[in-house]
């Protein structure tokens, strides 16, 4: 990755975070770092960059920027930025505050959708107009492998979200929904630590149910969480990616979701996580 960016010049530059990922390929996370560096290094001061005020990995990044930073946080009403009001997105900057988008037109579940329409406000602030901004939440349902709706069995929401490939995307997910949750995960190991992921599972999910290389390490990390104790979650191993469906809707009971959220790669027994997603939806509509 580091190569293929190195010495590109984006005249909008966003970094919506840093987190640990991608370690089986940069090997280290410094290396990581520098790789994505890249997205801003090149810039010039006429350039935009957008950063996520709510990381602080993306917040460390400001002191090397040589453009103007456009900070965005759903955490924090800032200054100058894009951030949350009165339920819904405003932004301020040199020419004023104004409300962009309405939290309701949104679509898509979960906070990390909400940064995501924030820093995607901060790219295109002078050049889409607002009322194209709003049209587009209004309509836009997600994409293919992102907490993808598959589909409704017995009062039950079967949901693809393949693009899971890391434990922080995994946490995001599983924040997305208030409804008990049924958990599928397990892939490629990318070397990541599961500890936090344990976490949210202990707190957000009622079955787990565990499938691929790193099986045995996230049922390890999640009866090693604190407060973790018999059936908080129930936890079944699978081997294979249809026996953790069937044990899925074994579990279920309407009102529950189930969703496919591996936190890992899918190398270990597919191609990528595209080919393990549409697997998944396929087992899902034949139930």
């Amino acid at each position: 990755v580091q190569h293929r960016t190195a010495g590109l010049r984006f005249a909008v530059g966003v970094f919506t975070n840093l987190t640990q990922d991608h370690l089986d390929y940069h090997h280290t996370m410094e290396e990581y770092v520098q790789a994505k560096k890249n997205i801003f290094l090149h810039q010039s001061p006429e350039d935009r960059l957008i950063l996520n005020f709510d990381n602080p990995g993306a917040r460390s990044m400001a002191s090397e920027a040589v453009c103007p930073v456009t900070w965005f946080s759903r955490k924090w009403q800032l200054d100058e930025g894009v951030y949350l009001r009165d339920e819904a997105i405003w932004l301020t900057n040199e020419q004023g505050s104004r409300e962009v988008l309405p939290l309701e037109l949104i679509q898509l579940p979960g906070d990390h959708n909400i940064e995501n329409y924030m820093a995607a406000i901060a790219a295109v602030d002078g050049i889409v107009p607002d009322k194209c901004v709003r049209a587009v939440a209004l309509r836009f349902q997600g994409v293919e492998h992102r907490i993808e709706l598959v589909r409704e069995l017995d009062g039950v929401k079967y949901y693809n979200d393949s693009i899971g490939t890391s434990p922080s995307r995994t946490v995001a997910c599983l924040e997305s929904f208030p409804e008990p949750v049924i958990l599928i995960a397990g892939g490629y190991d990318k070397g990541i630590p599961f500890h936090a992921l344990a976490l949210e599972i202990r707190e957000r999910v009622k079955t787990l149910v565990l499938t691929g290389d790193t099986a045995p390490a996230i049922r390890q990390a999640v009866e090693e969480a604190d407060g973790y104790g018999p059936h908080t979650p129930d936890i079944f191993m699978a081997g294979d990616l249809a026996g953790a469906v069937k044990e899925a809707k074994a579990a279920a009971q309407p009102g529950d979701i189930v969703v496919l959220s591996p936190a890992c790669a899918a190398f270990d027994r597919f191609k990528n996580f595209m080919e393990r997603g549409q697997v998944f939806k396929q087992l899902v509509k034949e139930l």
